[in-house]
């Protein structure tokens, strides 16, 4: 009987630490409004409401970029970036060549650990030639 309490237990614990982790976790979806075309990896984006998220659970390393209304999505591979302050808001990073614009960071509020996405080949290009004219742009996500 002891051991039938004990599953029983370990069983319930294990749910609860389930469930808290996925709760701990949902909170890295950032919804943002983007002003203007741009471009995640190779795949371009008008502007428009955007939803940016981790593809699984369980890996930070695939996050997927798709328009609110569904109507394009891409999924882009990144690594970590850290800063020493943690994030008051979401955040989106954007690499600006004259009026081309491309995702390159995604922070999430409350955290010092951003994500940063892979250089595409073009923009590879335009930084050999646009190097000197390169801004950074940054959008804050409003509630997030």
């Amino acid at each position: 009987m002891t051991h039938i309490r004990r599953a029983i237990a370990l069983s319930g614990l294990l749910v609860l630490l389930t469930f808290t982790s996925a709760l701990a976790q949902s909170d890295r979806q950032t919804i943002i409004y983007i002003p203007f075309n741009f471009t995640v990896g190779e795949k371009m984006f008008s502007a428009g409401n955007y939803v940016i998220e981790p593809n699984r659970r369980d890996t930070p390393t695939v996050w997927v970029i798709r328009h609110k209304d569904g109507s394009g999505a891409a999924f882009v591979v990144t690594r970590p970036v850290y800063s020493v302050d943690t994030q008051e808001k979401s955040k989106l990073v954007f690499h600006r060549y004259e009026d081309l614009y491309f995702l390159t960071e995604v922070w999430t509020s409350g955290s010092a650990a951003g994500r940063e996405i892979q250089i595409s080949n073009r923009e590879k290009t335009l930084e050999k030639v646009l190097a000197s004219k390169r801004q950074d742009t940054i959008l804050i996500a409003e509630g997030k």
